[in-house]
């Protein structure tokens, strides 16, 4: 926990732009102290039609879902950190976008295979 989901014009990022992505997120997470690194689930898709209030600018849309529980102090913390570690790749994005959902915790399941 938590699920990052990362959205991303395909135009924006070749591979290895798109595993740098993942990487930095995972980190900044990480470096956050508000979760623990093997917690951290992370994956990216790209679209490749869109339009951004009308017009074709890329841009980037990362969900982070989380159990629910945490305060508002705490995600926004949680934003912050995505933010700023998508920020230090220099992705021509027209703009990045994150945004914290909370899963049920009493609805969540997970199995776990050994």
């Amino acid at each position: 926990m938590p699920h990052i989901i990362i959205e991303y014009a395909e135009l924006l990022a070749d591979e290895a732009e798109v595993e740098a992505m993942l990487q930095a997120v995972h980190k900044s997470i990480a470096d956050s102290g508000l979760f623990k690194a093997n917690q951290i689930k992370t994956r990216a898709y790209p679209f490749q039609c869109f339009t951004n209030a009308g017009v074709t600018k890329p841009y980037i849309h990362v969900q982070a879902r989380i159990k629910s529980g945490r305060d508002a102090d705490n995600k926004k913390r949680l934003g912050e950190a995505i933010l700023s570690g998508l920020s230090t790749l220099n992705i021509p994005a027209s703009v990045i976008t994150v945004e914290i959902i909370d899963m049920d915790r009493d609805s969540y399941c997970k199995y776990a295979s050994k």
